[in-house]
């Protein structure tokens, strides 16, 4: 059985739409770049950019309590900062993630778009070298595409893999094999990775990648299913180097 890496993405900023990869610079101890670089605060947060440290995700706009958010499409350009956001074909708003003063009308675009009136107006947070990840310890998520395929089954309905917003999705292996490689090593073309936790799953799950619906209860359906809510594990790298889509996964 050969597993391999089917997809790589990244999410720019956090709670928004992802980008698709072919390639990926890996850093030891990091995660992707510009993986969760920049947020959007949802009332004040506290949140230092001098001293920038984890903070919980209700602190920004998020799908949990925004799902409507997975419905619009962004885009980034890590060259020159440019960022746009786009719903059926139609250019919404666009500033530069680098310039904050440039955002302005794209954060009043999102904060009148969301259903729950934000608490304050939307503020754009970044800190050279964070990730806003949902984990304190700054990682990478993986993603067995046929633990997806097995709970659409259960589901009744074929669930899109973003919806579960990993960094690197992989083919070829078992249902939830994936959950024995914990304290194991992952070599992925190459590139060793620590293998540190299960990723427990929340409403944000729930929302459709497509429509912004919530058209599913992904953690009561994997409590009942499987008597856990988790779907995924979390990779530390352990060594630098590139990852490619097509790249072989090997456990040590």
């Amino acid at each position: 059985m050969t597993i391999s890496l089917d997809a790589i993405y990244r999410y720019p900023v956090k709670g928004l739409s992802p980008q698709h990869l072919e390639q990926a610079q890996i850093t030891k101890g990091r995660p992707l770049p510009w993986d969760r670089a920049f947020a959007i605060e949802n009332g004040p947060s506290g949140f230092d950019e001098e001293a920038p440290a984890h903070l919980p995700k209700n602190h920004f706009l998020m799908l949990m309590s925004q799902p409507e958010l997975a419905a619009l499409r962004t885009e980034f350009d890590p060259a020159t900062g440019q960022f746009s956001i786009h719903k059926d074909g139609d250019n919404l708003a666009s500033g530069n993630l680098f310039e904050p003063e440039s955002m302005s009308d794209a954060l009043a675009y999102l904060a009148d778009y969301c259903h729950k009136p934000v608490r304050a107006a939307p503020r754009l947070l970044h800190a050279k070298d964070h990730a806003f990840t949902d984990s304190r310890t700054q990682d990478l998520t993986l993603i067995n595409l046929a633990s997806v395929e097995e709970l659409s089954a259960k589901a009744g309905s074929k669930l899109d893999p973003i919806r579960f917003r990993g960094n690197l999705y992989i083919s070829g292996a078992s249902p939830w094999l994936e959950h024995d490689w914990i304290g194991r090593v992952v070599e992925i073309g190459g590139i060793r990775f620590q293998a540190r936790k299960r990723t427990q799953r929340c409403a944000a799950t729930n929302a459709n990648p497509q429509t912004g619906e919530r058209d599913q209860t992904i953690p009561k359906l994997l409590l009942q299913t499987y008597d856990h809510a988790d779907c995924g594990i979390h990779l530390m790298p352990l060594v630098s180097g590139v990852l490619h889509k097509g790249d072989v996964v090997k456990i040590q």
